[in-house]
C-alpha cells in the first residue's frame, strides 16, 4: 500500500510567514533586557543596604578612631641659631682732591691757573703716606696721615695743632728729629720739611719772594750797623778830653746807663776813662742798635723758608686709603675734584628687623657672603645701634646719634630697622664698596655635630627635668632624660643623662 504525502498548510493571511533569522535577534534583546533589570535590582539593593544599619552599628561608627603616635628620627647634625638680614658696603670717609694754587719754590715763583700735568695713581689704587697722587703745575700733591685737614699754608714762624699733626708725621717717617717746641714751626721742622720734598724728588715749597726780600733788607741793615761798629771801635781816642770827630754830637752828655743812670765808668764831667765820653756813647749807641737789626734779621729768617702749603697735601684719617675716581686728565686745568679718596676703610651696616634685634650683642659671629662673587668672609657684630624710622624727625625713632646717620639699605624702604655695625676679622676688600651683601649672625652654634631632636619631642616634668619618650619598633616607649642645649631651625640639641642611651635614627614621639 502506498504512503499518501499530506501536503502542509497553507500560511493564511492572519500568520504572515516568519523571515529568516529573526529567532535569535529576539533571544538577544530578551538576555539584554534581563540584564539591565538585574543590575538595577542589584544597585537598589546595596543602597538600601547602605541606608539600614543597626544602632549598634551607627555607635561603631560614630567612635573616634585609634589614637596613632607621631614620630620623628634622632639625627645628629650641627646646630646654629642664626639670624640673616641684609647689609650695603660703603666707603669710610671720601676726600675730594683740587689745589686752589700753584706754590712758590726754588723751581719757580708759583702762581698761575692750576693744570694737571701728572697723574700718579689710578682708580682703587691704595695710597699710603708719603705718596705723591698728582702734579698740579709741576708741583706734587702729597698724602700724609693725620685727622686735622689742611686748612693753610703751614709755614714757618706759625704755631698750632696742625703743625704740631705735621712734626708727628715727619718723626714717624725719619725726616723730623725734634729741636722746636710742640707746634711750632721753627728751623728744626723746616729742615724736615725740606728733607721731605728732596726724598720725593721735588724743590722745596716756600714762603715766597716777600719774605725772601724781608730777609734780605734786614740782611742789608744788619751788615751796616756791623759796619758801623767797626768804624767806630777802629777809631783811636783823643785825650784832654777832646771827642772825635765821629762823637762830637754826644760829647756834651755822659753815657747813659739803665733808667738814665750814667754807664759804669763814666765821670761826672762826662769824660769816661780811657777815652772820651762822646766816643763811648756813639759806640754804645751803634751796638744795640746792631744788636736790634740782628733781631729783626732774626724774626724775618724765621718767617722765611720751607713750608707745606695747603695745596700740595691731603691729610687723611686712616691709611692706607684708596683712590676713588679720577676726574682730571693731564693738561686739564683745575675747575673740579682731580681725584677722590676714601680713608677709613670700608663700613658694613646691617639692617635688623625690631624683633630680632633683642637676639643679636656685640661680639657675636657673623658671615658675610657676598652672592655677586661668591666671597665668603667672617666678621663680628660691631654694635647694636637704636630703633630707626626712615622719613621721622632725625630719622630715629628716640635712638638719633650714630643710628640716625646709618645708610639705607637697598629695599629697606620706610620700614623701621635697627642699625648693626659689622667688624672685620680682616680689612675689608676695597673691591666690596657698594655690594648689597648677606649677613649671618650665629647666636650660638655648637662645635661640630650633636644630636638633636624636634624641639616638639621635648618633654618637661614638674620637677623641671627634660626628656624625650623614644619609640620601639614593637610598640613600646621607653623615656629618656636629656639636657636641652643649642636649639636652632625647629631642632634642639640634646645629651642623654648618665646611663641613658639615645642613638641617631631612633624614633621619637613628636605627638598624637
Amino acid at each position: 500500500m502506498e504512503a499518501v504525502e499530506t501536503p502542509e498548510p497553507e500560511a493564511t493571511a492572519a500568520e504572515p510567514a516568519t523571515p529568516a533569522g529573526s529567532t535569535p535577534r529576539r533571544r538577544r534583546r530578551l538576555i539584554v533586557v534581563i540584564a539591565l533589570v538585574a543590575a538595577v535590582t542589584a544597585g537598589g539593593g546595596m543602597w538600601a543596604a547602605t541606608l539600614i544599619r543597626s544602632p549598634e552599628q551607627a555607635a561603631a561608627d560614630a567612635k573616634a578612631p585609634p589614637a596613632s603616635v607621631l614620630t620623628a628620627p634622632v639625627v645628629q647634625r650641627v646646630l646654629s641659631n642664626t639670624t640673616v638680614l641684609r647689609g650695603v658696603f660703603t666707603a669710610g670717609q671720601s676726600f675730594p682732591v683740587q689745589p686752589g694754587a700753584v706754590s712758590a719754590s726754588a723751581g719757580g715763583p708759583g702762581g698761575g691757573t692750576p693744570i694737571v700735568t701728572a697723574l700718579k695713581v689710578n682708580s682703587g689704587d691704595a695710597v699710603d703716606s708719603g705718596q705723591v697722587l698728582a702734579e698740579v703745575s709741576g708741583r706734587p700733591v702729597i698724602a700724609l696721615p693725620g685727622s686735622t685737614p689742611a686748612y693753610r699754608d703751614m709755614a714757618p714762624g706759625e704755631s698750632g695743632g696742625d703743625i704740631g699733626q705735621l712734626q708727628d708725621v715727619l718723626r714717624d717717617m725719619g725726616y723730623y728729629p725734634g729741636g722746636d717746641d710742640k707746634g711750632y714751626f721753627g728751623a728744626a721742622t723746616k729742615a724736615a720739611v725740606a728733607r721731605l720734598y728732596q726724598k720725593l724728588g721735588y724743590p722745596a715749597a716756600t714762603t715766597g719772594d716777600q719774605t725772601a726780600t724781608a730777609v734780605r733788607t734786614a740782611q742789608q741793615a744788619v751788615d751796616q750797623a756791623k759796619q758801623a761798629v767797626r768804624d767806630l771801635e777802629s777809631q783811636p781816642a783823643r785825650g784832654g778830653g777832646e771827642p772825635t770827630a765821629a762823637a762830637t754830637p754826644a760829647a756834651t752828655a755822659p753815657a747813659a746807663g739803665k733808667n738814665g743812670a750814667p754807664a759804669p765808668g763814666a765821670t761826672g764831667t762826662g769824660a769816661p776813662a780811657g777815652g772820651t765820653t762822646g766816643g763811648a756813647a756813639a759806640l754804645a749807641r751803634a751796638r744795640a742798635d746792631l744788636t736790634a737789626k740782628q733781631q729783626d734779621l732774626a724774626r724775618a729768617q724765621a718767617k722765611d723758608g720751607p713750608q707745606l702749603p695747603a695745596a700740595e697735601v691731603v691729610f687723611l684719617p686712616a691709611l692706607p686709603a684708596r683712590v676713588g675716581a679720577v676726574g682730571a686728565r693731564v693738561g686739564d686745568k683745575v675747575t673740579a675734584p682731580v681725584l677722590t679718596l676714601t680713608a677709613g676703610g670700608l663700613n658694613l651696616t646691617g639692617h635688623l628687623l625690631p624683633g630680632d634685634a633683642p637676639l643679636v650683642k656685640p661680639g657675636m659671629d657673623v658671615t658675610v657672603l657676598s652672592e655677586t662673587t661668591g666671597v665668603q668672609l667672617t666678621a663680628k657684630v660691631g654694635s647694636v645701634g637704636a630703633l630707626v624710622t626712615p622719613g621721622s624727625p632725625g630719622g630715629g625713632g628716640g635712638g638719633g646719634g650714630a643710628a640716625s646717620a646709618a645708610p639705607a639699605a637697598p629695599g629697606a624702604g620706610t620700614d623701621p630697622y635697627v642699625p648693626l655695625v659689622v667688624t672685620p676679622d680682616a680689612p675689608w676688600d676695597p673691591a666690596l664698596e657698594g655690594q648689597d651683601v648677606r649677613i649671618t649672625v650665629v647666636a650660638a652654634s655648637t662645635q661640630g655635630e650633636v644630636l638633636a631632636v624636634p624641639s616638639s619631642a621635648i618633654s618637661s616634668g614638674v620637677d623641671g627635668r627634660t626628656s624625650v619618650s623614644v619609640a620601639g619598633t614593637d610598640g613600646t616607649r621607653r623615656t629618656v632624660e636629656v639636657t636641652a642645649g643649642v636649639a636652632a631651625d625647629g631642632f634642639v640639641e640634646v645629651k642623654p643623662a648618665a646611663g641613658a642611651e639615645l642613638k641617631p635614627g631612633e624614633q621619637v614621639v613628636v605627638g598624637r
